[in-house]
């Protein structure tokens, strides 16, 4: 063969190797960028601000939403939740976190965040809240989409027990629409009681607000038997 042919045909093949790598390498870049995107928004829901002290009530229920549209985000890049959490609650820097950081003072406030997170998510793929691209655009809006099932967003521990709560991210579950004020069985009495005592840990409400509603939420034959 003419060894220009081969010179040819060698430079072509590099051509199209260093093309293939520049389209890989193009990808993984921005698909690693998406994933840092995802931890940094996620890390901005789950601060004080946002998800513990919400300014109203629309607010925290955004980013209770929003929250759930991350994680499936964070899914179709092939990261699991866990994974999602376990990189918002690195720490990179020990010096800086030893004093002043709201989730190594309050282990807690961390917990709340991966369980009502990973909970909710969960239960949004039950209902068929992340079918399709308009339902998870909706949530994106901080909006519950039109589904089949309807669906509501309900509260673990009644505000009227303790006005407030009504902003806090992590009291907050999604249940079918039909079943929104269905009156709270042995399970929901346990995570409300739980809830209170991990809100109580984080300095959300105080010890007397806990036990306000730790005697609310008191088991039913207790009550019979005083």
């Amino acid at each position: 063969m003419d060894p220009r042919v081969v010179s040819i045909l060698k430079w072509a093949l590099y051509g199209v190797i260093a093309l293939m790598t520049f389209v890989f390498f193009s990808r993984y870049t921005k698909r690693e960028k998406r994933k840092d995107e995802i931890v940094t928004d996620m890390r901005s829901l789950v601060s004080e601000g946002s998800f513990y002290r919400a300014i109203t009530e629309k607010d925290a229920r955004t980013s209770f939403l929003r929250g759930i549209a991350l994680l499936y985000d964070a899914n179709k890049l092939e990261m699991d939740p866990a994974e999602v959490f376990s990189r918002v609650f690195e720490k990179k820097d020990k010096a800086k976190t030893l004093a002043g950081d709201e989730f190594v003072d309050f282990p807690s406030r961390e917990k709340l965040a991966r369980e009502t997170f990973i909970r909710s998510y969960q239960h949004a793929e039950q209902l068929g809240l992340l079918a399709g691209p308009e339902e998870v655009a909706a949530l994106r809006q901080g909006e519950i989409p039109n589904t089949p099932v309807r669906t509501a967003i309900i509260f673990v521990i009644d505000p009227a027990i303790s006005p407030g709560l009504e902003k806090v991210v992590p009291n907050f579950e999604l249940r079918p629409f039909d079943n929104k004020n269905a009156t709270p069985n042995d399970t929901e009495v346990a995570a409300a009681r739980n809830l209170a005592a991990d809100l109580a840990n984080s300095r959300i409400i105080d010890r007397e607000t806990e036990t306000k509603i730790t005697l609310h939420f008191r088991p039913k034959e207790k009550e019979a038997a005083k």
